[in-house]
């Protein structure tokens, strides 16, 4: 297995550093083109939902990202060091206009982050939130 692993302020800047890292390990554990794209927006999501939701912008605190290759497997952990979120249901995936007028976007991110990888989870505790997220390389699905 290999490990690449940050640990960023809660500052949106630095979530182009995760960005640019999630390219450039997604491309070293061989994950093709389109999934090296999918795989940047979700990290992307993910940090600025621990940066904006867990830590809530609080610049003393750090969020993590351990980037895990392990055959054709790439495991991405998030962490923040907020106080926890109550449990996501993104099976719910029609976001009506009506809503999304209404300012209800609480939970996109979320669903989009499930649209993006072939496997994800979320514990939460009042220690902080990690967003587990798996990408596998194409040519193990064929």
């Amino acid at each position: 297995m290999q490990r690449v692993e940050l640990r960023i302020p809660s500052i949106p800047i630095f979530e182009r550093v995760v960005r640019a890292s999630a390219a450039e390990v997604g491309s070293a554990a061989g994950l093709s083109p389109e999934q090296v794209e999918d795989l940047k927006l979700a990290v992307s999501e993910a940090v600025n939902n621990a940066i904006d939701h867990g830590n809530r912008g609080d610049t003393a605190k750090l969020v993590g990202v351990i980037f895990d290759i392990d055959g054709d497997k790439l495991e991405i952990r998030i962490s923040d060091q907020g106080s926890g979120i109550e449990q996501l249901d993104v099976s719910r995936r029609v976001i009506d206009d009506e809503r999304l007028e209404a300012g209800y976007l609480r939970g996109f991110g979320m669903y989009l982050i499930s649209a993006l990888v072939d496997d994800y989870e979320v514990v939460s505790s009042q220690q902080g939130t990690v967003l587990t997220l798996r990408l596998y390389r194409k040519d193990r699905q064929q």
